[in-house]
């Protein structure tokens, strides 16, 4: 699957005025959502997965293997996402296990070099509703790294997708915490407390060039059509790398 989507920073001040810019403009109310996100650190050296209950049990082998084909080509940071409530999960004695709750898999591919666009487009592979995803990535030499939580507000008009979000810290461990902070307790990963907004649009065939191409002309006309409302930004496709760089080669001594 290719993503292609526009970048837009909103001011906390600003926020409610854009969601209702974004609600006259969708026709809906925004669905509010709270992830909590689970980064894992791939292995030094490219490798491909192993065969594990996970893939072998699950509806989407053919994303499984998918990524796998992408992690034989280079090592990557993973996310593991997990939808979370504000009243049951933060500020509360309840120990989270993680293997039995069904998570996303995410992993996401260094964008397209820009050529005089603010869209970004980028390979993306997603995996709903897996459960062992940890035990799965350990399992495959994967290592934790940090967690964060994700809030979002979307729209949705027709198949574009205009998406919210904000990232919080969690306190640093070297596992995952056992228990969640109490939401007023949670600190914006920006200081100035900004929202991004994507507008988004997935193309499933994204080998077909026709297909992207239509997908790119129809966000340029929606940036055209909220220009006046947000600026939209050409970003460095650094930004979103998570390809991790394999470890120096060592001298051969003679």
């Amino acid at each position: 699957m290719r993503e292609l989507f526009l970048t837009a920073s909103v001011k906390d001040d600003d926020f409610q005025m854009a969601c209702a810019v974004l609600q006259g403009l969708t026709w809906m109310t925004a669905r509010q959502s709270v992830h909590r996100i689970l980064f894992y650190h791939g292995q030094p050296q490219p490798r491909p997965l192993k065969n594990t209950r996970v893939f072998q049990q699950s509806r989407y082998i053919p994303l499984w293997k998918e990524l796998s084909n992408q992690l034989a080509r280079s090592s990557y940071v993973l996310q593991i996402a997990y939808e979370v409530v504000r009243d049951r999960d933060f500020g509360k004695e309840t120990t989270t296990e993680f293997n039995s709750l069904p998570g996303t898999l995410r992993w996401t591919d260094l964008p397209d070099p820009l050529r005089d666009t603010p869209v970004t487009s980028r390979k993306k592979i997603e995996i709903p509703e897996q459960i062992n995803l940890p035990s799965a990535l350990v399992e495959n030499g994967c290592r934790y790294k940090n967690e964060m939580i994700q809030e979002s507000y979307s729209f949705i008009r027709e198949n574009v997708e205009f998406v919210f979000s904000r990232y919080y810290h969690l306190p640093d461990s070297p596992t995952p915490v056992a228990n969640l902070p109490a939401w007023s307790e949670l600190r914006p990963l920006d200081s100035a407390q900004k929202w991004v907004l994507n507008v988004k649009l997935n193309v499933p065939e994204d080998s077909q060039p026709e297909k992207v191409k239509k997908a790119h002309e129809e966000l340029i006309e929606v940036k055209a059509e909220l220009d006046k409302v947000f600026d939209f930004k050409a970003i460095d496709r650094r930004t979103f790398d998570t390809r991790i760089a394999p470890p120096p080669a060592m001298p051969v001594r003679a």
